[in-house]
């Protein structure tokens, strides 16, 4: 979790002036009061010094720093405190590097008040809070300065009595202040410290750009020690040349603490934890994640590209995929972490992206990048824009598409009977004798698919629809529910186990090893003929590879619409 500190250096300070109301923001949920760190003696000089010097109030109320027309006290170069030397101490320079911002808003809206965040009756100033907040920068902490504001009207829930105070950098009151004043207060404040805003920008653009937490943990410790390091240097080196010049007659100095040293002299170094800053992005990127989501509805997608990644931490996978949506500007417009690449998974964060495109006046999709072309009938359903103006080209377009002849008819048979009654006709032509010759009929048959956790097909599943064609009719005979109970209708069984049926089609022996595997049939299927091997033997076709459409087109100069964006087999 890197080097730096946790979170724990402030406590409450409520005393007998006001109990200060816990701000929501900084505050995750109950947690245990401690005895707050004493400052250094030298921050609480510093301190107390600033807070008497703003005391001193004009006419119109504002501190001699807001008459200056600034937030912050000047600071000094740690070059002047080397320059007393008789009174020179490691402090010294502390105390002239330290800065301060002193954060008291109310005063700069006079007349108006600032509303009570709770009941809207106007606040009263009541004194600064007893303690500043530290806020880490990028080379060093800064501390700033708040006032206590007073609600005369809200009532205490344990004393009863109405002394509901807050603090001047509550997320509260900042949100009731003009934007141009909200924007000056310099800090994101946690339950007990703070960072600049500067800083914290700084590392949102690291994170983004690859750099983790730990290692930008890391790398803000070493610019807070390298700044430490340089007051050292200074304050050495001035030892050093003292030394040359009169042999310090005797006289002894302070050495430099370690940096991260507690007692009332040390510097108090405090560099946070790579866990602090991870939960403070966390708690930015939770916090403004509405806009994040408007701000990506507000992008273009003409065209898109879609794409599922996979990612594993320490060898285990938490999700199975990580799919993306970007547009032609590289911009991502969609991004869903999904337990399976099943299209129910993202087809809600698909539609919505469709809505906002339409909400927000954008051009619906024209094209989507992918790699897996089972994606093109959801993608066309997701997004109809996909379909418009297109016209599908086909292998065969120029040719005259091969339809059903008339004479033909077409039966969808689904149970037992029907089946048996079917096959039981077609036995019935078999000649007697084997000398009579061979009955012909067309076969194919489809199946469902089977695929793996992340959406890819592993493997054939069981047949679910057998097409038999014999005399001018085409029975298409759904048989899936039949061989998940692992058997085939009788008389269609014994079709298929004679040799004296040709099964033609292209693949058939195939489909007829699935069917007997399925219905777990002792003797094989018999009777396939290939009409590719066929042709090939007749010297139609030069290779075997060949698909019906190949051969359609080949041999009756038709083409074979095959509806592939349909086909799942």
């Amino acid at each position: 979790d890197g080097v730096g500190a946790a979170d724990d250096d402030e406590e409450s300070d409520d005393d007998e002036r006001g109990h200060d109301v816990p701000d929501p923001a900084n505050r995750s949920g109950p947690r245990p009061r401690r005895t707050a760190r004493k400052l250094p003696t030298w921050l609480q000089s510093q301190f107390e010094a600033k807070v008497k010097e703003s005391n001193a109030r004009g006419d119109d109320g504002l501190p001699p720093l807001y008459r200056n027309q600034s937030f912050w006290f000047p600071v000094r170069d740690p070059y002047f405190p080397t320059r007393e030397i008789n009174t020179l101490t490691p402090q010294k320079i502390y105390e002239a590097t330290a800065s301060f911002f002193l954060w008291d808003p109310a005063v700069l809206l006079l007349p108006a008040r600032i509303a009570c965040p709770i009941c809207g009756s106007g606040l009263s100033r009541c004194g600064a809070v007893p303690r500043p907040r530290r806020v880490v920068d990028l080379n060093q902490c800064f501390y700033i300065i708040g006032w206590r504001y007073h609600c005369p009207d809200c009532i205490h829930p344990k004393s009863g009595k109405k002394t509901i105070t807050f603090r001047s950098w509550d997320s509260r009151i900042i949100k009731k202040l003009p934007r141009a004043l909200a924007a000056a207060f310099p800090a994101m404040l946690t339950y007990r410290s703070g960072i600049s805003e500067s800083l914290f920008m700084f590392m949102r653009s690291c994170f983004q750009s690859g750099m983790g937490s730990k290692q930008f943990s890391d790398a803000l410790r070493v610019r807070h020690l390298e700044h430490y390091d340089k007051l050292q240097i200074s304050y050495l080196a001035t030892l050093v040349k003292t030394k040359g010049i009169s042999g310090w007659n005797g006289q002894k100095f302070k050495s430099f603490l370690p940096f991260e040293d507690t007692s009332s002299d040390g510097y108090h170094g405090f560099v946070p934890s790579s866990q602090w800053l991870r939960d403070l992005f966390d708690a930015f990127i939770e916090r403004h994640g509405f806009d994040f989501d408007q701000a990506i509805s507000l992008l273009s997608a003409s065209i898109c590209a879609i794409d599922h990644s996979f990612k594993a931490m320490n060898g285990e996978q938490i999700f199975i995929a990580l799919l993306t949506v970007t547009n032609e500007n590289g911009e991502i417009r969609v991004c869903n972490l999904v337990a399976t690449k099943s299209h129910s998974q993202f087809e809600l964060s698909l539609n919505r992206m469709r809505e906002a495109l339409l909400r927000y006046g954008h051009d619906q999709p024209q094209i989507f990048y992918t790699d897996n072309m089972a994606d093109k009938d959801f993608l066309e359903r997701c997004f109809p824009s996909l379909r418009e103006a297109v016209i599908s080209v086909e292998k065969y377009a120029h040719l005259d598409a091969l339809e059903i002849p008339e004479t033909v008819q077409v039966n969808v048979l689904r149970n037992v009977r029907d089946i048996d009654e079917v096959f039981r006709a077609i036995l019935s032509d078999l000649p007697d004798d084997e000398g009579g010759g061979n009955l012909i009929l067309f076969l194919d048959s489809e199946w469902n698919v089977e695929t793996s956790e992340r959406g890819y097909v592993t493997g054939r599943g069981a047949t679910a629809v057998l097409q038999i064609e014999y005399k001018n009719q085409i029975h298409v005979i759904q048989i899936g529910q039949m061989l998940a109970a692992g058997k085939l209708p009788l008389q269609l069984q014994n079709v298929l186990l004679n040799p004296r049926i040709l099964k033609v089609g292209r693949a058939v022996s195939g489909d007829l090893k699935y069917l007997q595997e399925a219905c777990q049939s002792p003797s094989p299927f018999v009777g396939a003929l290939d009409l590719v091997q066929l042709a090939k033997e007749r010297l139609v076709v030069s290779s075997a590879k060949v698909g019906l459409s190949d051969l359609c087109a080949k041999v009756l100069g038709k083409r074979i619409d095959k509806n592939v964006a349909e086909r799942i087999s």
